[in-house]
């Protein structure tokens, strides 16, 4: 989509358009210039309903802190109350949880182990309940197409066999 811009023409005066051809009728446009006549740093009607749309949102989910790209710091510090959850950044995580993502990572890789009341071990080696739950769902299981799903390129010699023969 090409960039609305503000032209003038001699004959026929104001207008605005992607190229610098005026919309008159039968003008050959030889002497239409550009103009620069909305100010660049004024906010427009969209940016206003953009920030009322964010605003809107953010009392509706009630998010209370949003949060900037840098490290440390909030573009917007809302109703968050002392000690509320947060998003941590970077380094962040060692100074709250006392370890890094990477060490937190380590140990979940590890095996869970707990002990029932009866006093039996159970033990999870797989420390990943998304994981658990695909498995026992067979979603992660490997498929073979049977034999009627099977396309080959009748151009192909021996394709159509291959192809069975994949699927038997």
């Amino acid at each position: 989509m090409a960039v609305m811009k503000e032209w003038c023409c001699i004959e026929h005066g104001e207008f605005e358009g992607t190229h610098p051809i005026c919309p008159g009728n039968g003008c050959d446009s030889r002497f239409v210039t550009q103009e620069f006549r909305t100010p660049v740093g004024i906010t427009s009607d969209y940016r206003k309903r953009f920030d009322a749309g964010i605003r809107k949102s953010a009392d509706m989910y009630k998010i209370d802190d949003f949060r900037s790209a840098k490290a440390g710091e909030s573009s917007f510090e809302g109703r968050a109350p002392a000690g509320a959850p947060q998003v941590l950044w970077g380094d962040e995580s060692k100074k709250v949880l006392g370890k890094s993502f990477a060490e937190l990572t380590q140990v979940a890789q590890k095996p869970f182990i707990a002990r029932a009341r009866d006093g039996r071990e159970l033990r999870i080696d797989r420390n990943n309940a998304m994981r658990e739950v695909a498995t026992d769902a067979h979603i992660t299981a490997r498929r073979v197409p049977q034999a009627h799903e099977v396309t080959a390129a009748r151009s192909e010699k021996g394709a159509k066999e291959r192809a069975t023969a994949l699927a038997t």
